[in-house]
């Protein structure tokens, strides 16, 4: 019977990353939750009204989560889209989002789907992620490979 496979030690890990940077570089990114309100039917009206309501509550204290799901057409999981980089959502929305600070909401806003409003939790800058972040993947990448190995 062969010996079970075992996981990476965090010095293997480690060489790993060390070896194979470039391999871990991400473009700019930010993570963003977000309220819309669609326009399909053209009353721009009604959603601008709908959307001030949110705004006035996301000035009392209300959470942006809290919000979205109480106002977004999306609603759910508290407007939250994740992280992602230029050229994955519409023109117009990159261009508010990429440009507000952490922390920032942006004033309704119009794309091709609707009216927005828009929080960025966090952005990242264009470059190597951290150990931190690709651990884990990393150490399951090279289990499977041995896992692999033993198969064959």
């Amino acid at each position: 019977m062969a010996a079970p496979v075992r996981k990476p030690t965090r010095k293997e890990v480690d060489l790993y990353y060390k070896t194979h940077r470039s391999s871990f570089f991400a473009p700019e990114r930010v993570h963003v939750l977000h309220i819309i309100k669609n326009i399909d039917d053209g009353d721009r009206h009604s959603a601008r009204l709908l959307l001030e309501g949110a705004e006035r509550d996301l000035r009392s204290g209300m959470s942006f989560a809290e919000v979205a799901n109480r106002y977004s057409d999306c609603s759910g999981n508290g407007g939250d889209l994740g992280w992602f980089p230029r050229d994955v959502m519409v023109e117009e929305f990159e261009e508010v989002v990429f440009n507000l600070q952490p922390g920032q909401v942006s004033p309704i806003f119009e794309t091709r789907f609707g009216l927005h409003i828009a929080l960025l939790l966090e952005k990242r800058l264009a470059g190597i992620r951290p150990l931190s972040e690709v651990y884990d993947e990393i150490a399951d990448g090279l289990y499977r490979a041995r896992l692999e190995k033993m198969e064959k």
